[in-house]
């Protein structure tokens, strides 16, 4: 059924206005990956700073909040950045990525690190006085967030190198 549902998307995007424009010029995929890839770092630095900060490892006399205003929304930027590159490039290329397990896997990955960066901000919005201090539990969030971002950047590269299941189109 979800096979169906891709092969059925995947032929709408080959050939459409979108496809051919893509594919019609060399230099288009290569510059959405490399604005892909930096918006990889923007959203890379910016987590590092966010989360390694909440696990007290950076800046410890920098209230959380102040780092979170710093850095969640160039990070957001970036994360909507990356969703319309990555769009672009599934239109350019739609069997390339979309019918590779480790493509869902990343998809999965963003949402969980999303969801964990952004519940920082909800945390420390409430904290009063700027918290400079964390409890363990958020420092354990940090880190597993942090963790997550750093798998949804393996996925990404993966996707080269894994073969697409059964019954996808070549």
């Amino acid at each position: 059924m979800v096979n169906d549902a891709l092969l059925r998307l995947t032929g709408q995007l080959s050939g459409g206005w979108l496809n051919i424009l893509i594919a019609s010029h060399d230099w288009i995929i290569p510059s959405l990956q490399t604005i892909h890839i930096l918006s990889v770092a923007v959203v890379l630095s910016g987590v590092l700073f966010i989360n390694l900060r909440i696990a007290g490892l950076v800046e410890h006399g920098q209230p959380i909040a102040a780092i979170l205003d710093r850095y969640l929304w160039p990070v957001t930027i970036a994360v909507t950045v990356l969703a319309v590159t990555g769009a672009l490039l599934i239109a350019g290329e739609p069997t390339r990525a979309i019918f590779r397990m480790i493509f869902w896997i990343k998809m999965a990955l963003i949402v969980a690190a999303l969801g964990l960066t952004w519940s920082h901000r909800a945390v420390f919005t409430l904290a009063p006085g700027g918290a400079i201090a964390v409890a363990p539990a958020r420092k354990l969030v940090a880190i597993v967030a942090l963790a997550l971002w750093l798998a949804v950047i393996v996925a990404g590269r993966w996707i080269a190198y894994v073969n697409a299941w059964p019954g996808a189109p070549s």
